[in-house]
């Protein structure tokens, strides 16, 4: 990890050598994640298919179960927005994150969570921006290597006609502003510092914020989804792929049959089988002319196969939702039980970011003028799983009307504006009133 400024000079090679295997690391995972098949799983293909001496034609198929995995997390994260509950004007804190396109952006954070391990985030102006982890280099406190002193923000711009980058862009972030800095760049080497500006934010905090994955006591950067299960899908890749090759090899007809079905070709010099002919059989002993069947004896590599995805399943905490979300017949909770793992995961995304998130929300709510006090705020993560109308209705009647709950916290839980909560009370109030039989009394005439 990075301690001080040292690296960020003239002279120097970027990026850094202590951070070249993490950024390696995120470029092969973004590989994953679009499709593509890394460089060292290729040659690894290579190297097995020459030792078996195999010819390797290529890897056609390519299992993307990371991609799945990182938009399944942020749909189970954030698929369904947060609610936000706050003693301020919560619509309009509403409006404006949608405005700003916050919750676009909040998904696209949780997908860098799963693949990277961590997401990067920074103020622009009066609203964000997301930055790819491979341009974020933090600079830690020697003593406490969890305790962040500088963001630092770096990446290769300014490409000449041959497409070769010219310029390092590179901003120091420090609590409250950023120095920017551009150098002259020969693709590796750090060259002359060209220009430096300094920005004030008028922050407390720093302009850049990080959500993160499980981290250990040991680093800072949290672990990606991807590096327990990539084994596991090289393993199959490569399986299936010697299954195409079987099964393609073995799907070309071939016949079998007496010698007298040949033709000899005198110009070519070859015999060829002349399937227009008609072959004659002397009796029922001479051999006939048929197709040959095949056994690839496939089972014990479908067997591997199963093995490898049951641990896929287990490792990657997905389990069956990869391939089924419970279908829709089925209610709330037998789908929540069914998805029991993958909630359990996207829960603890949400309890590691709370606060992150809760910052970031209240700091972009004060660049646009809107008071917000981040104590009174409170995120009601959602598992975007469909609601179960009835459940639901079941759930809050019951605690209505038990005094656990009242009417309009209901009401805002089903995602209703402070405006539509009081239109609907108002019109409870006055068809209960309505319905209200009148009071015809009793009139005393004096009689006995």
């Amino acid at each position: 990890m990075l301690t001080d400024l040292s690296w960020l000079a003239p002279g120097k090679t970027f990026p850094p050598s202590s951070e070249k295997a993490r950024i390696d690391e995120y470029e092969k995972n973004n590989r994953l994640f679009m499709t593509e098949l890394p460089a060292e799983w290729a040659e690894a293909f290579r190297s097995i298919s020459a030792r078996l001496g195999k010819k390797l034609s290529g890897i056609d198929t390519i299992f993307n179960y990371q991609q799945l995995i990182s938009k399944k997390t942020a749909d189970f994260v954030c698929g369904e927005p947060p609610t936000i509950e706050t003693e301020q004007d919560t619509d309009r804190i509403v409006r404006t994150l949608d405005r700003q396109e916050f919750f676009t952006k909040l998904y696209e954070l949780f997908i860098d969570v799963s693949r990277f391990g961590n997401a990067v985030i920074k103020y622009r102006g009066k609203s964000t921006s997301t930055v790819s982890p491979m341009f974020w280099f933090p600079v830690v406190d020697p003593t406490d290597l969890k305790q962040i002193l500088q963001h630092v923000i770096a990446y290769p711009a300014a490409p000449d006609k041959d497409g070769k980058m010219t310029r390092l862009y590179a901003e120091i972030h420090v609590r409250g502003s950023f120095t920017e800095r551009f150098y002259s760049f020969d693709g590796s080497t750090i060259g002359a510092l060209l220009d430096e500006k300094q920005h004030s934010t008028g922050l407390d905090d720093f302009a850049v914020q990080v959500l993160t994955n499980v981290t250990s006591s040991s680093s800072i950067f949290g672990l990606s989804d991807y590096t327990i299960i990539n084994s596991l899908v090289e393993k199959l890749i490569w399986r299936f792929s010697c299954i195409d090759n079987v099964l393609d090899k073995h799907a070309e007809p071939s016949m079998s049959g007496p010698q007298s079905a040949m033709t000899y070709d005198e110009k070519r010099g070859i015999w060829y089988l002349d399937l227009g002919k008609y072959f004659a059989r002397a009796d029922s002993s001479s051999p006939d002319l048929h197709y040959v069947t095949w056994d690839g004896n496939l089972e014990s590599s479908f067997k591997e196969a199963e093995m490898l995805l049951n641990q896929l399943y287990i490792l990657s905490e997905m389990g069956q939702a990869f391939a089924d979300a419970g279908g829709a017949d089925s209610s709330g909770t037998a789908l929540k039980l069914r998805l029991v793992s993958p909630r359990i995961k996207a829960a603890r995304l949400a309890k590691l970011n709370n606060s992150r998130v809760k910052n970031i929300i209240c700091t972009l709510c004060k660049l646009n003028n809107i008071n917000i006090d981040y104590d009174s705020l409170i995120l009601h993560w959602n598992d975007g799983l469909p609601q179960d109308e009835s459940e639901q209705a079941q759930i809050h009647t019951q605690l209505v009307s038990g005094g656990l709950m009242s009417a309009y916290s209901s009401m805002k839980k089903r995602g209703l504006t402070d405006e539509q909560v009081e239109a609907e009370l108002e019109q409870i109030r006055r068809e209960q009133s309505e319905q209200k039989p009148i009071d015809l009394g009793v009139i005393n005439y004096g009689g006995a």
